[in-house]
């Protein structure tokens, strides 16, 4: 495995909601904001590679009725495999999905907007950090990777303030984004 960066999930008001109750001059700053964490992969090489992700938490972990993820390589984003195994204390999560040769695909892991509890509530935040290696369905046992995480955010909510989005490129554990991927990696 090698560590690739960490995240910050939100669908949550930018400001507290003691701070808004208390200071009501600040409420037109209290836009909600949905925060994912997108992850760019490209695969450099000439054969198609499985890779698994894992993704770190700490509970409640990755709780699957309250989290997207999505995968998307050929412009239709589709499902991907996944594996929840939470036993409370530290959460790995485990995605599975094949990258086509000299092909780059999109993993977005967010915060289920669709979850109409979850927006009402509007008070979810997870962190974490995620590791990337070559699955074991993989036929090639090495790759090269460029690989890119970001956070990507939408502010929404209050009559008075607009739609605003935020994206900003994370640091990489390796501090490149050249990934080789092998057997000890």
């Amino acid at each position: 495995m090698a560590f690739i960066s960490t995240f910050e999930l939100l669908l949550k008001p930018q400001l507290p909601k003691q701070l808004t109750d208390t200071k009501p001059e600040l409420s037109p700053l209290a836009r909600k904001v949905l925060q994912g964490y997108f992850l760019t992969i490209a695969n450099v090489t000439n054969e198609l590679v499985f890779l698994s992700l894992v993704v770190t938490t700490r509970t409640p972990g990755l709780e699957p009725e309250k989290i997207l993820t999505v995968l998307d390589t050929t412009g239709v984003n589709g499902p991907v495999s996944s594996v929840f195994d939470g036993t409370g204390g530290i959460e790995k999560s485990r995605f599975t999905f094949p990258v086509n040769a000299n092909d780059t695909g999109l993993f977005i892991l967010q915060p289920d907007a669709t979850n109409q509890k979850l927006r009402e509530e509007a008070n979810f935040e997870l962190r974490g950090y995620v590791e990337i290696s070559i699955s074991s369905l993989s036929t090639p046992k090495t790759t090269q990777l460029l690989i890119t995480p970001e956070h990507r955010g939408t502010f929404f909510g209050t009559e008075k303030a607009e739609l605003g989005e935020i994206a900003y490129v994370l640091p990489l554990a390796n501090g490149k984004s050249l990934f080789e991927l092998g057997p000890n990696s």
